[in-house]
């Protein structure tokens, strides 16, 4: 496992910056939700189904800064329904988002039908900065360009909108607050209903009332408490009938957003003054990898006329990012080989790619090259952490290499230099067969920077006219080859094609895309170029000169207007202090991603005493050291392959067994009913077929007699009879590895006694074992509840209701809100009405006595009664 100690140096370590795909992967179950993407190779894959946009070169010879995803190609094997997502973590710095979709009217022409062309121009510009070693840093950005309408969200209720967009909020018809009687008592009028407005949260001083339909804006929101920012429509009201208040006092004072039992008090809008408009944050929207972004908008095509909805990602830097890489690589000259550095920048020291040279053999098997050896005709990386998935594919050398190591040998896949499918054994470092290597991401491995000059017009070779003469088919000697492209694109295609005379350059290029090999090398060119959202001018070169060898038609003149309305670049550099130059450096977004995306596969690494101990701190050495073993094997035979699958654990095994100390069911001196079959091992095992149940799981003897028994409350049992409950018995590896641990602590404990505890132990194993990249709910260190699979189960609801109930004295959650407690007790009624309102044969309530509330009381009518009582307690009271 990878820690992260105190640095020595007295440095802080790095700020880890968190990759994602831009998309989850489909269910081909449409029952089953979707899944991340962990392999950047099936992504590659996807993008080959895109007839256009692929990078660096379209297929109508023009330089193509990013990559598309449509709704027919790749996209019909991603989720789409939950959108795109943010591919690093950063901050949102410029957005336009379209009321409608803009259309461009195509007249018929010939026997071609007219046509509406709709296409966004909404997108979204996310800033990123990215260190490594310590004071090297690189800002770039990401755009999601194309993203839906703001009338497709309006359409469609049930879809989730971008929190980066400009909000403000309505005072609706659940706000029942009222001034008060003037001294005479005369009573309010009925349009001065609406909302208090508070000098600060809890109780504070009433500063008047919001009446419903003003309109509002917040600078922060804390919980369900907002500070308000602006009144846009209707005044306020003063807190007295008949008293006075000043127009802006609002300005800066505190409103409860909270809902009047089941009725909004507010309803969110976004303003017409937000739509159709570019929007540059005064303050970046923070925004973390794998967050929404915005579902793909319609962008029809005006030459083949047909509906299409799709988005453009791009990533891209500025110079910086050359000495950026060649500072990067010189640290990893000079400390790849030496952990104390890594330590000291708060970084694993374990290579995360697998590079196996050309030229390499694939042996038949381990150390057998076998006849006829395949060998390697491109450059191929691995994951290490997706190779480790196939367990068939890896086998560990029982003896020492000529380098007097112990390495794998992996089964891997490859080409010949024909481009032919080969597969075959390498060893993770060099052998007989060639050169194989495992690499660092921050080595930026096998990526190619490339700067030259390139058509201003924006197509691959060296002027418009060369473009419109190969695109016409034009009587012109060796019109698509290599000498009629740029210098820039001339580069680009010697990195692709090494060999041949390139008389068909060109086309080469354009078909790039469609070629496994070609493509992922492509993947990996760093290409200096103008961007594409910049200069609309350019184009015009390039439709004057399809206008001299073509004619004008609408279609051209479409073509021109839409561009013209697609360019954001200088305007949003206008107010974006770093966004001057539109010169930048283009990366291939997958490619990005796969190289830098953390790995949470743990798969052969061991948990150090050190580690260990910083989790568990106040733990005694000796307890260290005498379950760290244990741990160990335990992960490796109960498959706790992910890194957070073992922090989840960890955290529960050591809130269990109070820092790994206590082993036994304590209750006095006195017995327990269930003698002698008492809670033993560090998640404790109780009743006589849990015992069996373990016994006839792993061969032990655990039950003939006292001794027996009590090999549960020492190492390693004690350790591995709480593994095998959690992965084997509970079954919560797959919630570990989906970061739920408002599930899992449900599951371990019942209901959720001792989860601050828990949830502390898990929050520090994320920043010794550096889990940050493995994070999929939890928050700056907290969870929803209704993002976890407790929020489907009636009991988990109503227990998170009892737990955070702060009417109630439930031991385990310190921090008690209304809000939570109400999101619990109404999602038991909401669960329970789904079932019909499950009653037992008599036809009485068959939920009743759960968690101590009484043996006859009814579980429905608790959270009746309790959601009326928290309802009625003063809505000025601290939640």
């Amino acid at each position: 496992m990878t820690a992260t100690p105190s640095n020595p140096t007295g440095t802080p370590p790095l700020k880890k910056l968190n990759f994602a795909f831009p998309f989850r992967k489909a269910s081909e179950d449409q029952s089953k939700p979707s899944k991340d993407f962990t392999d950047a190779q099936e992504f590659h894959g996807l993008l080959r189904k895109e007839i256009h946009g692929a990078y660096p070169v379209s297929r109508e010879w023009l330089w193509h800064g990013g990559i598309h995803v449509t709704d027919t190609g790749a996209g019909s094997s991603l989720d789409l329904k939950h959108g795109v997502r943010c591919m690093a973590d950063g901050a949102i710095v410029a957005w336009r988002l379209n009321k409608t979709y803009l259309v461009d009217d195509l007249p018929a022409e010939g026997e071609v039908p007219a046509f509406q062309a709709q296409y966004s121009s909404g997108f979204a510009l996310v800033r990123h900065v990215m260190e490594f070693p310590a004071d090297n840093s690189l800002t770039f950005h990401s755009l999601y360009m194309h993203l839906q309408d703001f009338a497709s969200y309006e359409l469609d209720e049930s879809q989730l909108h971008p929190a980066y967009w400009t909000k403000r909020f309505r005072v609706a018809s659940g706000a029942n607050d009222k001034p008060n009687p003037s001294a005479s008592g005369t009573s309010a009028p009925p349009e001065h209903t609406g909302l208090r407005v508070s000098a600060s949260k809890s109780t504070g001083r009433i500063i008047g009332i919001l009446p419903r339909g003003a309109q509002f804006s917040l600078i922060k929101q804390e919980g369900n408490w907002g500070q308000i920012d602006a009144v846009h429509a209707s005044a306020l009201v003063p807190p007295r009938v008949g008293g006075f208040v000043e127009s802006d006092a609002a300005v800066g004072g505190w409103i409860n957003l909270e809902r009047n039992g089941d009725t909004h008090v507010v309803t969110p809008f976004t303003p017409e003054d937000a739509l159709d408009r570019i929007v540059v944050p005064v303050v970046p929207f923070p925004i973390k990898a794998g967050d929404f972004i915005g579902h793909i908008g319609r962008f029809d095509s005006v030459t083949d006329r047909n509906a299409a909805r799709m988005v453009h990602l791009e990533v891209f830097a500025g110079s910086e990012i050359e000495p950026f890489i060649e500072e990067s690589r010189s640290w990893l000259v000079e400390n790849a080989a030496k952990p104390a550095k890594w330590k000291q920048l708060g970084l694993s020291a374990a290579p995360t790619i697998l590079r196996i040279d050309t030229g390499t053999k694939l042996f038949a098997s381990p150390n057998q090259e076998g006849r006829d050896a395949p060998t390697t005709g491109v450059i191929q990386s691995y994951s290490l952490a997706e190779l480790a998935k196939g367990a068939e594919s890896a086998v560990l050398e029982t003896n020492r290499g000529s380098d007097g190591k112990r390495m794998r040998w992996w089964k891997v896949e490859s080409a010949d230099a024909r481009r032919r499918e080969i597969s075959g054994w390498i060893r993770e470092g060099n052998f007989a067969g060639g050169r194989v290597s495992r690499e660092f991401a921050q080595k930026w491995v096998d990526f190619e920077v490339l700067a030259a000059p390139h058509d201003t017009a924006h197509t691959i070779f060296a002027s418009a006219q060369h473009w419109a003469d190969y695109a016409r088919g034009a009587d012109v000697p060796a019109a698509g080859g290599i000498d009629k492209l740029s210098p820039l694109m001339h580069a680009v295609f010697r990195q692709l094609y090494e060999t041949g005379d390139g008389n068909q350059a060109a086309n080469d290029l354009a078909v790039a895309s469609r070629q496994k090999w070609t493509a992922l090398r492509a993947s990996h060119l760093i290409v200096r170029h103008e961007s594409e959202w910049a200069n609309s001018e350019k184009w015009l070169q390039l439709i004057t000169a399809i206008e001299k060898s073509k004619g004008a038609t609408a279609t051209l003149r479409a073509e021109w207007d839409r561009i013209q309305k697609l360019v954001w670049w200088e305007e949003v550099s206008a107010q974006l202090p770093g966004l001057s130059d539109p010169n930048v450096f283009h990366i291939h977004p997958i490619a990005m991603i796969g190289n830098f995306q953390t790995s949470c596969s743990c798969t052969g690494q061991l948990l150090s005493e050190e580690d260990l101990q910083q989790i568990a701190q106040g733990t005694p050495r000796a307890k260290i050291q005498e379950y760290v073993s244990a741990l160990n094997t335990a992960f490796n035979d109960y498959k706790f392959d992910t890194c957070i699958s073992r922090g989840h654990f960890l955290a529960q095994i050591l809130h269990e067994s109070g820092g790994l100390n206590f082993t036994l069911e304590s209750n006095g001196r006195g017995e327990l009913s269930y003698d002698p079959w008492r809670g033993r091992g560090l998640i404790q095992i109780t009743f006589k077929s849990n015992y069996e149940e373990y016994q006839l799981y792993t061969g032990e003897d655990v039950t003939s007699n006292q001794l027996a028994m009590e090999k549960l409350e020492q190492a390693p049992h004690a350790l591995l009879s709480a593994a095998w409950f959690y992965a084997i018995k509970a079954k919560l590896i797959e919630a570990s590895d989906a970061d739920d641990f408002i599930w899992i602590t449900r599951v371990i404990n019942g209901g959720f006694n001792g989860y601050d505890h828990r949830l502390q132990y898990f929050n520090r194993s994320i920043q010794i074992l550096g889990l940050q990249g493995c994070l999929k709910l939890n928050r700056n260190g907290s969870y929803r509840f209704e993002e976890s699979k407790a929020y489907r189960e009636k009991r988990a609801s109503f227990a998170w209701g009892l737990w955070n109930d702060p009417g109630l004295t439930k031991r385990g959650i310190a921090e008690k809100t209304k809000s939570e407690a109400i999101k619990g007790y109404a999602r038991y009624l909401e669960l329970d009405d789904k079932v019909g309102k499950a009653t037992d044969k008599k036809g009485d309530p068959k939920d009743k006595g759960w968690y101590g509330i009484g043996r006859q009381v009814s579980v429905r009518h608790y959270c009746e009664t309790r959601l009326t009582e928290i309802s009625n307690r003063s809505r000025g009271q601290h939640d």
